[in-house]
């Protein structure tokens, strides 16, 4: 008997792909994250994927104009003391919010590790592209980072600032996560 007669009406390996099918949010429930809403599948989109497989996303994230060609190159690696990051009104702002509740305390961890990636940039001036280079550095170095986590502070911030700067990052964050979603088959 070959193998493929073999496996016929049984059910896959737990090792299978059909195991590992991640949980994707629809292109809807993306909309209504950007808004605002909680969605606990959207850091689903970065995890376990390869930083070649993140590269290339980003390739086609890139041919669609959702983003600048080019990606900054942030050179300093000398991350300043955590009280700088605690002093920015956006955290002060974030924490007030959310009462030091533990998903929030998950999103400071989140966001701080970006800023670190970034070399200390203020999570309020971030662009969308900064944020890619945060997910990507954290997926080439394995940190351990909630995505969703990360994503939705970042909105969060974005979300609370007064100048357009914010719903500009926020709608161009939402465009690129719609377009990673329909490329994204698992």
């Amino acid at each position: 008997m070959t193998e493929t007669t073999a496996n016929v009406g049984k059910p896959p390996p737990a090792e299978s792909p059909a195991e590992k099918a991640r949980a994707l949010p629809s292109r809807a429930e993306i909309a209504r994250w950007a808004k605002g809403e909680d969605l606990s599948t959207l850091g689903a989109l970065f995890s376990e994927l390869s930083v070649a497989r993140f590269d290339t996303l980003m390739m086609q994230v890139r041919k669609e104009e959702l983003l600048p060609q080019h990606w900054q190159v942030i050179g300093d690696r000398t991350v300043p003391d955590r009280q700088i990051f605690q002093s920015y009104p956006e955290i002060r702002g974030l924490l007030a919010v959310s009462a030091h509740s533990e998903a929030a305390q998950g999103q400071m961890d989140a966001l701080h590790i970006g800023w670190q990636e970034l070399a200390g940039k203020q999570p309020a001036l971030w662009t969308t592209s900064d944020l890619f280079v945060v997910v990507r550095r954290i997926i080439q170095r394995n940190l351990p980072v909630d995505f969703n986590e990360l994503l939705s502070a970042t909105r969060d911030v974005w979300r609370g600032l007064s100048l357009p700067h914010g719903k500009d990052q926020l709608d161009t964050l939402w465009a690129c996560l719609d377009l990673i979603r329909q490329k994204t088959k698992r």
